[in-house]
């Protein structure tokens, strides 16, 4: 077993759940989180074709999950009551507009 405290194998796991899965704080506590997946494109595009990841927070789970649909993202956000998410997929998609989420299961398509 090794240990994920160590810097070489702790920096790939936070850099999978903040950018390929697109989940990070964005106040103390994940009060509010932004959602900001960067889901692979060029050759990798075909490679990765979906990603998951939540956050046990002090006001229940977080869970951000993308899947391609042919040239489409389905991004799929669920969060607790108490938590707000920002969403922003402008690094992959442009055109995307930002957008503010409230607690619930929410799903959105880009692309």
């Amino acid at each position: 077993m090794t240990s994920f405290n160590h810097y070489a194998l702790g920096s790939v796991a936070a850099w999978m759940h903040r950018v390929v899965g697109g989940l990070a704080p964005a106040a103390p506590g994940y009060a509010r989180v932004r959602v900001a997946p960067q889901p692979p494109v060029g050759v990798f595009a075909e490679e990765i074709t979906w990603a998951e990841t939540t956050q046990q927070t002090p006001h229940g789970l977080v869970t951000v999950a993308w899947r391609r649909e042919g040239q489409a993202v389905v991004l799929t956000v669920e969060l607790p009551e108490g938590v707000e998410a920002d969403v922003d997929l402008s690094s992959t998609f442009p055109q995307a507009e930002p957008a503010v989420l409230g607690a619930g299961r929410h799903e959105l398509r880009f692309g």
